[in-house]
């Protein structure tokens, strides 16, 4: 039996057969293990035992292509095989917003058709017993005995069919369900193997467990950070710290957040990481100045900030290079991606210091990595204009966009994020101007200054300092504007 077209898990599968002697993850036993030096390498062989052994769990609970089964367990090895497993069942896996509560989670299950639920503990009596009253298998999210077994191809599902559903950030009010065909997400992982071409030997080294996906299918080997569940807040940077200097890690992505807490640590403890070739960087809008920050630790790596939605990724791509760009004019995110069309939705006008002005408004996208309906405008939720080079500018977000002096919020942020003491800035929008919140140490005649040295008609009314800014819980680096106080 063979897979058809439609299965993105056949990539997978595929790879994993080519080369079963592969170490394709390297896992760390446990938080801290990296310290020690302890790690767990799993070849092709053990994932595709694993992948059947658990395909055999689900066949007896009596799950199917026509499934969904709802993963509310922290990431983990076993979590991270069972997900495969049920991709290639032609399962459609649910993956629940960060930090979701039960009451999250029992919306989600009324919405989509779930037979399994993966946990990481037993669960309380009475939601046993209602989960059993509604058909709902309860599946143990821990490593099963694993014995060499014949490996299945792959179900065969359409191509339309839902490969993958997650929740985007929630970062403009409550999570939505993001739903990814096999179509879809074989568009993705074409669009990201288009501009990041994997190379034998490449050894990356990702903070997004959608890009252990990508991995797995192009063959490229992922040492997964010594970050228990994945989970941000958990973050201790002198374990990543080590595991870049002892791993001979090649590429690596993150977030804002995650590379800020790695320049903390070595701002103290000062190393250098030659062999890594290339950082990427998405997740919110990235100021330059953080890329700049970077490059004394990572003389040999090409910087790349990465600008996409949870329903479009990437959406355009940008190589952080000399020429040092005016932060007046926004947050640039650089080339849109040849596999994407762009248009926006005017809303008014800004202006450069310089007078020059631009038509800015909400980004809609469309294209066959686009999680939307065909021929469909997805609207970003981000607000911005197309340069002449054809390269993308964020100027706001959605909920916070209204243009005040013709300035937006994300203009004012970037400025200020270059100065010396801000830790982490927002400007929310308010019928008089701009009132700007700030985490950090900086006097506020500092502010000021770079306020009135940027924008002359001054657009910002207010400054107020706070011990910590509200953010989106996956990424911990999107300001929640409707927080604000």
């Amino acid at each position: 039996m063979t897979a058809t077209p439609g299965n993105y898990y056949r990539f997978i599968d595929q790879t994993l057969r080519h080369t079963p002697h592969k170490a394709f993850i390297i896992w760390p036993e446990q938080a801290g293990a990296a310290k020690a030096g302890a790690a767990k390498a799993i070849t092709g062989r053990m994932l595709l035992d694993r992948v059947s052994a658990n395909r055999q769990r689900l066949h007896r609970h009596g799950i199917g292509p026509d499934d969904a089964v709802l993963f509310a367990a922290p990431v983990s090895l076993p979590v991270i095989t069972l997900l495969l497993a049920v991709m290639a069942h032609g399962t459609t896996p649910v993956l629940p917003p960060a930090s979701a509560t039960g009451l999250t989670l029992l919306r989600i299950l009324r919405r989509h058709p779930v037979k399994g639920l993966v946990v990481a503990r037993q669960l309380p009596l009475v939601f046993r017993l209602l989960l059993r009253l509604r058909g709902i298998r309860i599946i143990p999210g821990h490593e099963l005995p694993v014995l060499p077994a014949d490996w299945q191809a792959p179900a065969e599902v359409s191509p339309d069919k839902a490969a993958l559903i997650t929740h985007s950030s929630g970062s403009t009010g409550v999570p939505k369900a993001i739903r990814r065909s096999h179509r879809v997400l074989t568009a993705q992982h074409n669009a990201l193997e288009n501009v990041f071409p994997a190379w034998p030997g490449q050894r990356d080294f990702p903070l997004f467990p959608n890009i252990l996906l990508h991995n797995l299918a192009t063959g490229t080997t992922s040492i997964l950070p010594d970050l228990p569940g994945f989970r941000l807040t958990a973050l201790e940077p002198e374990l990543i710290i080590r595991q870049l200097a002892d791993r001979e890690i090649h590429t690596m992505t993150g977030n804002v957040f995650y590379f800020r807490k790695l320049l903390t640590w070595l701002h103290t403890h000062p190393q250098v990481f030659p062999a890594v070739r290339a950082i990427g960087i998405g997740g919110s809008p990235v100021p330059d100045s953080l890329c700049r920050a970077l490059n004394p630790f990572f003389p040999n790596a090409t910087l790349y900030i990465i600008y996409g939605s949870s329903e479009a990724e990437p959406i355009a791509i940008r190589v952080v290079d000399d020429h040092l760009p005016d932060p007046a004019m926004g947050y640039p995110v650089g080339t849109i991606h040849p596999a994407i069309t762009v248009k926006i939705e005017p809303l008014g006008e800004i202006k450069s210091p310089t007078g020059d002005t631009h038509t800015v408004g909400e980004i809609l996208v469309r294209g066959a990595h686009v999680a939307a309906p065909a021929d469909t405008w997805l609207a970003t939720g981000d607000f911005g204009y197309i340069q002449k080079d054809r390269s993308l500018m964020l100027t706001g977000r959605k909920g916070n966009e209204m243009i005040r002096s013709g300035v937006q919020h994300y203009q004012i942020e970037h400025v200020l994020s270059h100065v010396p003491g801000v830790d982490r800035v927002a400007a929310r929008s308010t019928e008089t101007g701009f009132t700007v919140f700030v985490e950090g140490t900086v006097h506020p005649d500092t502010l000021w200054q770079a306020l009135q040295a940027n924008f002359p008609d001054k657009p910002a009314n207010r400054i107020l300092f706070r011990d910590t800014l509200p953010v989106d819980e996956r990424h911990q680096s999107k300001i929640r504007y409707e927080r604000l106080v």
